[in-house]
C-alpha cells in the first residue's frame, strides 16, 4: 500500500473590486471562513524549483501573493513513475491506479492499442460524487474525460491532450475536435464552445516571440526546433481555448449560477518543459548537441511558460466576484531527461510536484511537509462538508485547516460513494475517428515504444 500523505486544500478570497483597485489585486480573506465556490486548477508539470526563483524575481506576482498569505508544499506524485492520465485520475478519485484502472495514455483491448477513455475508469470521480449529492460542478480539460459524462453542471472533456500534428487535412482545433461526438456535457453547449476554439494556426509566430522566446524566430528553424515550436503553439492554443471557455461560462453560467466546484486543467508548462528544457539547461542534455543559437533563442521558454500560467490564473481569478476556494496543484515536477528512449523530450518527470492554496479557514503563511496526489479528493470533500469514503486510498488533510474551521467542520465518513454513482464502466475503450493519429503522436513523444 502506498503511504497516505497529507495534502492541502485551501481557500482563497479574491474580491473583484480589490483586483481592479490594486492592478491584479491583494488577496482578501473572508472573515466568515467560508467561500461560495471552489476552483481547482491543474498545472501539469509544475515544479517549485522552477516557480520559486521566478516568484523571488517578481515574475509570478499572483502566485507570490498566494504564497505570502497561504500555504504551499511539495506534492508527491505516484511512485514508481506514472504518466499524467494515471496521476490526474488519482487526483480526481482519491484512489490508486490499481483500483481506478487508468494506467497509461493507451490500453490494449485485444485488437491493439487504443487511447484510454472515461468509461474505463472503474471508480467515481469527484464530478460524479458531487453530481450524486446534488452539488453543481464544472470540469474543463481534465485528462481522461472523453466521452463527456453527464454531470450536474458542465463538462468539457479532454479528448486529445497530446496531439497537435495531424497535418493539413485534419488540423486540431483547440481540443474540441470536429467530427468527434460527446465532447461536451450538456451536448447542446458544444456548438457555442466550438466558436471559442483557438487553433494552433491562429497563434502567430509574433505571439510566440512576444510571449515565449523574446527574440525573432527564423522562418525555417532546424527540424528539432521546428517540432518544439509546434508543441509550443499547440499547447498555448489549447490553454487559451480552455481559458476562453472558462471565461465564457463564468459570464454565462448554466442555470444562471456558477458551479460550486470547478476544475480547470492547463498543459503548457508540461509541454514546453518536455521540449525546451535543453535550451534552458544545455549542459544537462547528453543525447545530442544543442546549438548556441537555439539556446539564445529558446532559453527563456520554460520560464515564460510559468509566467504565462501566472498571468492566465490572475485573469481567471479576476472574474470572481465572490470569495472562492482555490487550489493550484501539479501532477509531477520536472528534471532533465537522461533516457535515450525519449530523445524528443529533453525534460522529464520527477515525483516532486507543487501545491499552492490560500484563504479563509486555512493556516496561512505556511510551508508544510510533503503531501500526496491521492489525498486531493478526500480533502476537497471534507472542505465542502461532504463525507469522506472509507474505500478511498487517500485521506483528508485536516492539519491544513485552522482550529476554528476544524471545530466547525466535523469529519464525516461513509463506506463508499460507489452505490450512489450510476455510470457506464466497461473494459473496452470507446473508439474514435482519430485514434491512429493519437497513437502516432504518443510514439513520437516517447510514451510508446
Amino acid at each position: 500500500m502506498t503511504p497516505r500523505l497529507g495534502l492541502a486544500v485551501t481557500v482563497v478570497s479574491l474580491a473583484l473590486a480589490g483586483v481592479v483597485a490594486c492592478g491584479g489585486g491583494d488577496i482578501r480573506p473572508d472573515d466568515t471562513g467560508r467561500a461560495s465556490r471552489f476552483l481547482i486548477i491543474g498545472l501539469d508539470g509544475g515544479d517549485w524549483d522552477r516557480a520559486i526563483p521566478l516568484m523571488r524575481q517578481g515574475k509570478m506576482p499572483l502566485m507570490s501573493r498566494l504564497v505570502r498569505t497561504g500555504v504551499r508544499r511539495t506534492l508527491r506524485s505516484l511512485e514508481p513513475e506514472r504518466l499524467s492520465p494515471t496521476i490526474w485520475t488519482t487526483v480526481a478519485t482519491g484512489v490508486l491506479p490499481e483500483r481506478h484502472g487508468i494506467h497509461h495514455f493507451v490500453t490494449d483491448d485485444g485488437d491493439g492499442l487504443q487511447p484510454v477513455t472515461s468509461n474505463q475508469r472503474q471508480t467515481a470521480a469527484l464530478w460524479n460524487i458531487l453530481s450524486a449529492r446534488d452539488r453543481t460542478v464544472g470540469v474543463i480539460g481534465w485528462l481522461v474525460t472523453w466521452p463527456a459524462e453527464p454531470v450536474n453542471g458542465y463538462l468539457v472533456s479532454s479528448y486529445t491532450p497530446y496531439v497537435f500534428n495531424w497535418g493539413a487535412a485534419r488540423p486540431i482545433k483547440g481540443t474540441l475536435v470536429e467530427g468527434v461526438p460527446n465532447q461536451v456535457w450538456p451536448p447542446d453547449l458544444q456548438p457555442t464552445l466550438e466558436r471559442l476554439k483557438v487553433r494552433p494556426e491562429d497563434v502567430a509566430i509574433e505571439e510566440l516571440r512576444a510571449r515565449f522566446t523574446h527574440r525573432e524566430v527564423p522562418e525555417s528553424p532546424a527540424e528539432d526546433a521546428a517540432e518544439s515550436l509546434k508543441g509550443m503553439r499547440w499547447s498555448w492554443a489549447t490553454d487559451q481555448t480552455y481559458r476562453r471557455i472558462h471565461e465564457h461560462l463564468s459570464r454565462n453560467p448554466l442555470g444562471g449560477r456558477r458551479p460550486e466546484v470547478e476544475l480547470l486543467y492547463l498543459a503548457s508548462v508540461d509541454v514546453i518543459s518536455h521540449r525546451f528544457w535543453k535550451y534552458m539547461d544545455p549542459d544537462s542534455w547528453r543525447l545530442g548537441e544543442v546549438s548556441p543559437i537555439d539556446v539564445a533563442l529558446f532559453g527563456q521558454s520554460v520560464e515564460s511558460a510559468y509566467r504565462s500560467f501566472d498571468e492566465v490564473i490572475a485573469g481567471t481569478l479576476a472574474s470572481e466576484t465572490d470569495s472562492v476556494r482555490v487550489l493550484i496543484l501539479s501532477d509531477h515536477g520536472f528534471r532533465d531527461n537522461r533516457d535515450p528512449k525519449r530523445a524528443t523530450s529533453s525534460g522529464w518527470h520527477r515525483p516532486e510536484g507543487l501545491l499552492l492554496a490560500e484563504g479563509p479557514g486555512l493556516r496561512s503563511g505556511s510551508v508544510l511537509p510533503s503531501g500526496s496526489v491521492v489525498d486531493v479528493t478526500p480533502t476537497v470533500l471534507y472542505a465542502l462538508g461532504l463525507p469522506v469514503a472509507d474505500d478511498m486510498d487517500g485521506r483528508p488533510a485536516l492539519e491544513l485547516f485552522d482550529d476554528d474551521f476544524r471545530r466547525e467542520m466535523k469529519l464525516d465518513r461513509i463506506p463508499s460513494y460507489e452505490p450512489e454513482v450510476v455510470r457506464a464502466r466497461v473494459a473496452a475503450p470507446v473508439a474514435s475517428p482519430v485514434d491512429a493519429e493519437i497513437l502516432a503522436r504518443l510514439r513520437s513523444l516517447g510514451y510508446l515504444e
